[in-house]
């Protein structure tokens, strides 16, 4: 019998590297694993942090094509409106996004 994915919708806080690295701080050089997610039912893994750079940005890639941003993308410019729902970019538009807890 398939066990089904368990996911929670996902907030800023829950999708945090464990280890991040950027340039003010020179003891961390590597980043911690991205987590599993899914993104308006597409497959892929995110994570929130600087990800080696000066600011907190959102990076998200993707096993398949999503019709707004394609598999691979990434923006400082994010804010979960609630859990699960994610509002990106300077237009507004939004996507649901969830943390798998187990698989």
């Amino acid at each position: 019998m398939e066990e089904r994915t368990k996911t929670i919708p996902a907030t800023e806080k829950d999708l945090y590297l464990e280890q991040d690295a950027h340039p003010f701080d020179e003891s961390q050089s590597s980043l911690s694993e991205p987590h599993t997610v899914l993104v308006d039912g597409i497959k892929g893994t995110a994570a929130v942090g600087s990800l080696g750079g000066y600011s907190t940005r959102l990076r998200i890639l993707l096993e398949e094509e999503h019709p707004d941003f394609g598999k691979e993308f990434q923006t400082k410019y994010f804010m979960f409106k609630e859990p699960g729902l994610c509002m990106w970019g300077h237009d507004e538009k939004t996507f649901k996004i969830e943390k798998v807890v187990t698989a």
